[in-house]
């Protein structure tokens, strides 16, 4: 089962409705800041999300397609275009429960089902919205190249400064044994975004990717 829940579950969880959007981001890290774009498509329960950012002359690139099933987001295909990583750059997997399969990256087995890493952060804004404090989830890290436990915990309530204004948000913390910390503020008021998040590297550097406008909400 891919959400192991640690804590007591309501019953009452209904699907949540995502809405479709573009936003732009901004990338810090080193000292440098670079804009991410981020777009956001639903049609039903199927969604399409895009995220693209040049660093000096590279492109960083991620599409991906999934599904929201009630509670729980399936990851169905995604294509990875990462200059920073090693040999391939470019990859492309599919996912069907437990199975991964990647010409490049070569087929992978998983125990339980595994999530894309756009799609985990849905299933993070949509535990948020249902009321999840704490569960695992089997992710795909891209950079890696393998599949990862992280465990997640809603760690309480902050007000973010934002160029746009200052926004009350959910604070969701993820650990996991094989990578860094990652903690995560979500904003209720725009559809569960994730308008922040920080990643603390082994070395203590933190990468830090906020929303920098209010995001643009399309109408269906």
């Amino acid at each position: 089962m891919r959400i192991l829940i640690a804590l007591c579950l309501s019953l009452s969880i209904n699907a949540y409705e995502f809405k479709s959007y573009e936003a732009k981001f901004q990338f810090q890290a080193r000292g440098f800041t670079f804009p991410l774009n981020r777009y956001f498509t639903v049609e039903g329960n199927e969604i399409n999300t895009r995220v693209k950012m040049n660093v000096f002359f590279y492109t960083y690139s991620i599409d991906s397609d999934f599904a929201v099933d009630g509670s729980s987001v399936i990851s169905k295909k995604t294509t990875v275009k990462d200059p920073f990583r090693d040999d391939p750059k470019k990859f492309s997997l599919v996912f069907n429960e437990g199975n991964i399969t990647s010409n490049e990256l070569g087929n992978i087995a998983s125990e339980t089902e595994v999530l894309e890493q756009l799609a985990s952060d849905v299933q993070v804004r949509l535990n948020a919205a249902n009321g999840v404090k704490e569960y695992s989830l089997s992710i795909f890290d891209n950079t890696k190249g393998k599949v990862i436990q992280k465990n997640y915990k809603l760690t309480g309530k902050e007000e973010v400064t934002t160029p746009f204004g200052t926004i009350n948000t959910l604070v969701v913390e993820a650990t996991a044994n094989e990578v860094g910390p990652i903690i995560y503020y979500i904003a209720p008021e725009f559809d569960y975004l994730i308008i922040q998040s920080k990643a603390i590297l082994s070395d203590g550097e933190k990468r830090i990717l906020s929303l920098k406008e209010r995001p643009k909400f399309l109408a269906e």
